[in-house]
């Protein structure tokens, strides 16, 4: 039973994360669009022509900053927290570990599968659009994104092994 709700905990804070996350980097890029230009595809890139403006670099350490700082960091601590509660007793390592890691991963899929495919691929609001490179086939280079995806997943395992191992400290000290 407890596998299931560690599971469900994980999905859940991970949509919650993700809803966040997209409200994130709409909102840097309607401050300045190319805060995130090294995330595109080099053809996108070159044809834009310019490095990331001076507002741009600001604007990706302040969205940096506030949501894996102030937003992802909390979240999944009252994830955990709140996971601890609802079984009635300690997590250990290994719980912590995979809710964060479902959590993590709940984010990156949820970041290929709606933000880059759906969202940057197929519908490419302006807002996402560097100016000078609309209309672009790269925009719809799922492959681009899905071999991003991919270099990003260890990042899965970081970050549970990080939740597991503060947890089980925590829990230690308590």
């Amino acid at each position: 039973m407890h596998w299931n709700t560690t599971v469900a905990y994980g999905a859940v804070y991970g949509l919650v994360i993700s809803l966040l996350f997209t409200l994130a980097l709409l909102i840097g890029a309607a401050i300045s669009r190319d805060f995130l230009l090294h995330d595109y595809p080099a053809a996108i890139q070159e044809r834009y022509g310019k490095p990331k403006s001076a507002r741009g670099r600001k604007v990706a350490i302040w969205v940096g900053v506030l949501f894996w700082g102030a937003t992802f960091l909390p979240l999944l601590t009252v994830a955990l927290l709140h996971l601890r509660a609802t079984i009635g007793g300690d997590l250990g390592f290994w719980r912590a570990a995979a809710c964060g890691a479902i959590l993590f991963a709940t984010l990156s899929l949820y970041d290929l599968v709606v933000l880059d495919w759906i969202l940057l691929a197929g519908l490419r609001p302006g807002i996402m659009v560097l100016p000078g490179t609309e209309g672009m086939k790269e925009y719809r280079d799922l492959r681009f994104h899905a071999v991003a995806a991919l270099k990003g997943s260890p990042l899965i395992l970081v970050v549970a092994l990080v939740a597991g191992g503060a947890v089980t400290a925590a829990e230690a000290l308590t």
